[in-house]
């Protein structure tokens, strides 16, 4: 008398498993990792675009106690490091970021924001960051601090 097998043994399942993990073992190095790259500096400039907004939004809002107003400093040498935000007045540093590993980050070294939540005078207006062959440039208006993010094709 035959006898029907209603599922699969332990050891078949470790087999497929074991097959499985091999077949994959094989195809990570050669998935394409650049996407890590554009995904990062996006994420940069996004995130200092916002940051500098942040920058500008403390120094109007603190415009009475702080008439100095507010900086965001890049850290480090061209290419810079990362950045912080820091009262101009007090020099008391509100945040303080590092930009990824790959990611390039170039131009105006500081953004000062008056009172008006202008830029002061003698402030950077642009800055660029890349990874790759992906860029994206960062302009802010001198007149009204507005913060334009874009990407370069």
């Amino acid at each position: 008398m035959k006898r029907l097998s209603a599922g699969i043994s332990v050891f078949e399942l470790l087999f497929v498993l074991l097959l499985a993990g091999l077949l994959a073992a094989a195809a990570v190095p050669r998935l394409p990792m650049g996407a890590v790259g554009r995904q990062s500096v996006k994420t940069a400039a996004r995130q200092l675009a916002a940051d500098l907004r942040w920058t500008r939004q403390l120094a109007l809002a603190d415009a009475a106690g702080n008439p100095s107003g507010y900086e965001l400093r890049m850290e480090g040498e061209e290419p810079y490091t990362g950045y912080s935000v820091r009262s101009r007045q007090s020099g008391v540093v509100r945040a303080s970021v590092s930009f990824a590993s790959g990611v390039v980050c170039t131009g105006g070294r500081t953004f000062a924001f008056g009172p008006l939540g202008s830029l002061v005078s003698g402030s950077g207006s642009q800055i660029r960051l890349s990874a790759g062959n992906i860029r994206y440039t960062l302009t802010v208006i001198p007149a009204t601090g507005a913060v334009l993010c874009r990407k370069e094709e």
